[in-house]
């Protein structure tokens, strides 16, 4: 069972609301309080950001996120900027009106939108439509959130940038950019799936002051560790290979060595004690003298390899010949702890059936394959595309992509590291291999995914910082992992 006092809880917007209204109900209060509490914690991470600034343009809708930015504008004047609110409807919510009529008296401008305001601004302010919203914007709106874009200003999104669904994480055209995001109460799903991550920015934690044991009441959507919450543990002075496991990687077919190279160097690295590879016999030679450390035999001693490994990783460049097939299916007759990925998914899609002591890794086009469904529909839901895995499947289901997720029928892992320089060909070799490895040494499946993917993710972060995005490979990710 996961310490979940120790990890970050993610909430869907439906449980954000529910808890908001639970701490109304302690205060005493209908909610004036939080609005309050919000705006002012906002203006504080505004002022904070960006010191200098003095011309705040803050963009309200008519329902309760507006009235946040209303009172946005009342902290920003009274702190000496100057704040020029954009009101494209009157307000509906009761509290948004009395927000509206309070800072009537502060001698604030209130006014339709305004291109000129708009790029005379420092900064902007999205108070439109918070995490409520679950549709494409229409216009007039749309056409003020292109202007945004446009304009290329720091924005402060309050709670969630107008256009993204926050509990999936999808991004409605027109959705604004923001440069940061004032997370009230909580952190949301959408934050971290699919278009999140560019759309949020960086995601400033307002906890407006509520007492933390509020939370507590809610069962999370999910978890995020940090990078420090999983580690493995020591090794003794007194041990030996053995004490560490044996991996079998399985793959490479004619054209794909590679796959199966970086998966198996990577199992090396996660600190397997032996390392063998089963593959094409032509590839033996090549991967011994790329990696000396690897032991290489093709399918021949498969049997005896399968009884002797302590984990097996098929997939990795395996392919869909009747080769790949066969060994497929000897392998799972296995009752070892497995790890599927590429082909070995593909594979399963034609012959399902169920398997507790197994990983398995798809990216979203392997997870519509292995549910019968479209990428857009796991995509749409990938909470879940998770757990149907898990139900038809079994075992731990790692459902790749931003956010990775990881899902063992208990506890849903978010995967809050990783970065675009991610997407190329190899990563996933490598992050079997890493599963492989900590899997061969007597980890929990379960806790080995979240360990692998989070450090794999992590430490791409660490790579980008050196060389940007688009620039390092699958294989560096091999000389600089540490866990």
């Amino acid at each position: 069972m996961i310490k979940r006092l120790a990890m970050l809880p993610i909430f869907t917007p439906h449980q954000n609301q529910a808890i908001d209204q639970l701490a109304q109900k302690q205060l005493g209060d209908d909610g004036w309080e939080l609005m309050n509490r919000a705006a002012k914690q906002a203006w504080q991470l505004a002022a904070k950001l960006w010191p200098q600034a003095s011309h705040y343009y803050i963009l309200v809708g008519s329902g309760n996120n507006g009235g946040d930015g209303y009172l946005f504008a009342q902290y920003a004047k009274q702190a000496g900027k100057q704040a020029t609110v954009c009101q494209i409807s009157v307000p509906k919510a009761t509290l948004t009106q009395r927000a509206a009529k309070q800072i009537s008296e502060h001698d604030i401008t209130v006014a339709g939108f305004s291109a000129q305001t708009l790029l005379e601004s420092d900064i902007i302010v999205d108070a439109l439509f918070g995490i409520g919203l679950n549709r494409p914007l229409s216009e007039p709106w749309n056409l003020i959130t292109q202007a945004v874009n446009l304009a290329e200003k720091p924005v402060l999104a309050l709670d969630c940038p107008s256009g993204l669904d926050c509990a999936t994480g999808l991004a409605h055209p027109d959705t604004i950019n923001a440069s940061h995001t004032a997370a009230f109460i909580c952190h949301k799903l959408g934050y971290y799936q699919l278009d999140g991550r560019d759309k949020c920015g960086q995601i400033h934690h307002c906890d407006l002051q509520l007492d933390p044991d509020l939370l507590h009441a809610f069962q999370p959507e999910a978890i995020a560790p940090s990078i420090n919450e999983l580690s493995l543990p020591t090794r003794l002075h007194n041990s030996h290979k053995g004490s560490y496991g044996t991996a079998l990687l399985i793959g490479g077919d004619y054209g794909m060595m590679g796959a199966v190279a970086l998966a198996s160097q990577a199992c090396l690295r996660a600190g397997a004690g032996l390392v063998k590879v089963i593959s094409r016999t032509e590839h033996q030679l090549p991967l011994t003298q790329m990696q000396p450390e690897l032991m290489v035999s093709n399918d021949s001693t498969l049997a005896e390899h399968l009884a002797q490994a302590t984990t097996i990783a098929i997939g990795p460049g395996l392919g869909q010949s009747d080769w790949a097939w066969r060994i497929f299916e000897q392998t799972c007759q296995t009752n070892k702890p497995l790890i599927l990925d590429a082909d070995a998914l593909n594979c399963l899609a034609h012959r399902p059936f169920h398997y507790h002591r197994w990983v398995l890794t798809p990216h979203p086009k392997e997870a519509a394959r292995l549910l019968k469904q479209s990428v857009a529909q796991v995509q749409q839901d990938r909470i879940a595309a998770a757990k149907a895995l898990h139900k038809r499947y079994g075992g731990v289901i790692v459902l790749k992509g931003t956010g990775t997720l990881i899902y063992d029928g208990q506890d849903m892992i978010v995967c809050r590291y990783g970065n675009s320089g991610m997407a190329k060909g190899g990563m996933g070799d490598v992050l079997t291999g890493l599963i492989a490895g900590l899997v061969a040494q007597g980890i929990a499946l379960s806790l080995a995914a979240q360990m692998a993917v989070i450090h794999h993710a992590y430490t791409a972060d660490k790579l980008k910082q050196v060389h940007g995005t688009a620039h390092y490979l699958p294989s560096d990710l091999l000389m600089n992992w540490r866990l």
